[in-house]
């Protein structure tokens, strides 16, 4: 690292207790300076952290120590690490201003896209606003396209970081193509610029360069995130009273991440607050706020250049990983039959990797594998960008702009977080419920899939309430479009609570369960491919486009839900061994 930076001291302990889980609370510090909210980040610690108690880890001593003053700080024992309560780390100022950059770029990715249905699918001077008329169908699939984009580009832009550039620098990179693409953006929806024709030449240029921009950004920032906290071994905390703690890499980890994406919902409650620009201003302002943001958010990135953790980047270690997975593939799908000795006994060839080197490849495609059933549940997760704004727009709004009613998501995600970070979690710990990520993740998807049932309750009501029934906002009695139907937009509040429950059990979890379970040398690939997933559900909703248009979408709806409710089983029919083995592993 070079240049220092003050540390933050946030520490909440982990109470080891006879079950398969690790119980956070929150503990005295000896410090000023705390990390604000410990409690409302603290987690019940699954599973995937049985790291913390592998003693083969560390090169730690198993000899006693006598309490002494300067304790605080140096490695611990193997006695230390078992006995010891652990706790989450002091957490560097560097890494708070990184993650600053990323919660910016989140408010502009959002307060971008809150307005882009409706600035895509309707014409000028209706009801609900819009510039360009394309329809619900054409609308859907820009907006969709751009999600595609923005969730491919990540593994091109990972490779591209640990290869090349590094971290800092492609985030650095995407960061500036973003900023261009809000700046293109907000130019091109100014009244001038509409009338003149380039909105929609425009609004392709801008969903290009924000596709690639956001793309590399979020895969590296993550990654970039955790990389600021840079110690990997146990050490000793201890406090003014001289009782001692284990500061812990993994817990610090998951309280980091845990934080982070707090602050993402909440700012994602302002970005989707734009509409109401849009509505009551126009759409060239609803464009030039999150603009703005883009290029406050370079601020942080340039800021701390110095002071932060910078991972030089390794060789292109891609056409090795393909020429090893050939080889894996070649023997049997086994990949111990790329380990060199095998490829110099069975072929007489001579190999450039070393075995360390398949054991995390080995170890990267475990981690992938439980993330390959995710595109169904990005696939239903993602109606909120499009198809559930349209819907808002065939209800009663009551002069709320229908593309603003996905801020109840955001809403329900700041209040349910903490709700189930430290109430739900500490429950299940006191009556000794383990609740591992395979659980987690299981939990969500079914959650999701009630969501998806609600929805199409929701769509059905609107196809049986007049004037239009099965073609609302389309008959003469819609009195071109200004006269929806009757059902009430806050019937569509359930459908965003559900997705925020979903969000905190799935989503936060497989962010963790990449990084942590990832090797080193490929964290940020392993990243790119778990944010692919999302990609690869924008593709799925692609071959949903015949039935988005009515009078199809309780269909689409309803497919939807027995999709994602036989995801759900399958995660657990496929996967829960891998909650059973941590478990004994533990």
């Amino acid at each position: 690292m070079s240049g220092s930076v003050p540390d933050v001291d946030g520490s909440a302990t982990a109470i080891a207790e006879p079950s398969p889980q690790i119980r956070l609370v929150l503990a005295e510090t000896n410090h000023a300076s705390t990390v604000a909210n410990h409690g409302l980040f603290s987690a019940c610690i699954a599973p995937e952290h049985s790291e913390l108690r592998r003693e083969s880890d560390q090169p730690l001593s198993d000899a006693p120590r006598a309490v002494d003053d300067n304790d605080d700080g140096r490695v611990a024992t193997e006695a230390e690490v078992r006995d010891l309560l652990h706790v989450v780390d002091r957490i560097p100022v560097r890494l708070w201003i990184a993650c600053i950059a990323g919660i910016l770029e989140r408010f502009v990715w959002y307060g971008a896209t809150a307005p882009l249905q409706n600035y895509l699918q309707n014409a000028p001077g209706g009801e609900v606003p819009g510039a360009l008329g394309l329809g619900q169908a054409a609308a859907t699939n820009v907006v969709n396209a751009l999600m595609i984009g923005s969730y491919i580009t990540p593994v091109p832009a990972a490779v591209i970081a640990d290869s090349w550039l590094g971290r800092y620098k492609t985030m650095l990179y995407a960061a500036i193509i973003e900023c261009i693409g809000a700046t293109v953006l907000f130019a091109t929806s100014l009244p001038a610029a509409i009338e003149g024709g380039a909105a929609l030449g425009g609004v392709i240029v801008a969903c290009i360069l924000l596709a690639v921009g956001s793309g590399g950004f979020k895969t590296t920032v993550v990654p970039f995130i955790a990389d600021q906290y840079d110690q990997p071994e146990f050490r000793v905390r201890t406090q003014k009273t001289g009782e001692r703690f284990i500061a812990s890499r993994e817990l610090t980890i998951t309280y980091i991440y845990n934080a982070f994406y707090w602050a993402v919902n909440v700012v994602c409650f302002f970005a989707d607050s734009t509409p109401l620009l849009e509505k009551y201003v126009g759409f060239w302002l609803a464009y030039l706020v999150p603009c703005c943001c883009m290029w406050l958010a370079i601020i942080p990135i340039l800021f701390g250049r110095n002071h932060f953790v910078r991972t030089s980047p390794t060789s292109n270690i891609m056409p090795d990983v393909a020429t090893a997975l050939r080889y894996g593939i070649a023997g049997s799908f086994k990949m111990d039959a790329a380990k060199p000795d095998a490829q110099l006994q069975r072929h007489g060839r001579h190999v450039t990797w070393n075995d360390t080197f398949i054991e995390d490849i080995k170890r990267s495609l475990l981690t992938c594998r439980v993330l390959l059933l995710f595109p169904i549940h990005w696939l239903c997760f993602n109606q909120t960008f499009n198809n559930l704004i349209s819907q808002a727009g065939q209800m009663a709004t009551y002069g709320i702009p229908n593309d603003m009613m996905k801020i109840a998501g955001p809403i329900s995600g700041i209040l349910v977080a903490p709700i189930i970070q430290q109430g739900l979690y500490p429950l299940l710990t006191r009556h000794q419920i383990a609740f591992p990520p395979i659980s987690r993740m299981t939990l969500g998807f079914a959650l999701l899939t009630l969501s998806m049932a609600y929805t199409t309750l929701v769509q059905n009501l609107i196809y049986t309430s007049g004037p239009c029934h099965t073609t609302p906002l389309s008959c003469p009695a819609a009195h071109d479009r200004a006269a929806p139907t009757q059902v009430s937009v806050f019937l569509q509040i359930p459908i965003y609570f559900s997705g925020a429950l979903a969000e905190v059990f799935c989503l936060t979890t497989g962010t963790e369960y990449a990084y942590n379970n990832a090797p080193e040398r490929m964290k940020t690939l392993v990243q790119a491919i778990w944010l692919a997933m999302a990609g690869i559900g924008s593709c799925l909703v692609l071959a949903f486009t015949p039935l988005t248009r009515d009078p199809y979408l309780v269909t689409m709806y309803a497919i939807l839900s027995g999709l994602l409710g036989g995801a759900t089983v399958l995660l657990w029919a496929l996967f829960r061994n891998v909650d059973e083995v941590k478990e004994e592993s533990e």
